[in-house]
């Protein structure tokens, strides 16, 4: 049985990573659609159609989180979407293609700032388990004062903590292209 306490934490965690995400995806200038098409997965005229119906996929699934609703499929489809995404980008790196937008940039860096590697794998499959977890049975009892308050500091470190394994990602490419050219 897993505590209630880490099934809510995982709920919002994921809940406002979702809708962040989508966000980021809609905003003007974000050139989803052209990081969708540079990934070469799919065909050129099913890119746009992609381009709108991913955020809203993850704003519904953003939303599903943060009201608790219908966990039995909300948990399968976000582990399903992050699946989808990790595979998109090993595809890709197993072609070379690590130089393209992964188009999971967050925070306000440029949308160049982050390209593919494996430790978006990883990531991805950390966050498959994470959406899979609250399905276990959670533990019978109620959340109390210090259990919010303990939760407003795990989300407060847990958004600390993903930002700066963002960056290090983001700062390993970009190490790693200065290192090609200049040999």
């Amino acid at each position: 049985m897993i505590d209630p306490l880490v099934i809510r934490l995982i709920a919002v965690a994921l809940g406002v990573l979702l809708l962040g995400a989508a966000g980021h995806k809609v905003l003007p200038g974000s050139g989803f659609e052209a990081i969708l098409a540079d990934y070469r997965l799919l065909p050129a005229s099913l890119c746009k159609v992609a381009a709108r119906l991913v955020p809203g996929i993850e704003a519904l699934l953003g939303l599903g989180w943060l009201a608790g609703f219908a966990m039995p499929v909300v948990a399968p489809l976000t582990a399903g979407l992050f699946a989808v995404y990790g595979v998109a980008i090993a595809v890709n790196l197993l072609r070379g293609r690590v130089h393209i937008d992964c188009g999971c940039g967050l925070g306000g860096r440029s949308p160049a700032d982050q390209g593919l590697s494996w430790l978006l794998v990883v990531r991805n499959g950390l966050l498959v388990m994470a959406a899979l977890l609250p399905l276990a049975a959670a533990a019978p009892r109620k959340l109390g004062a210090v259990d919010w308050a303990t939760l407003a500091a795990a989300l407060v470190t847990a958004a600390l903590l993903y930002g700066a394994i963002t960056q290090l990602t983001a700062n390993g490419a970009a190490i790693r292209t200065w290192r090609k050219t200049g040999d």
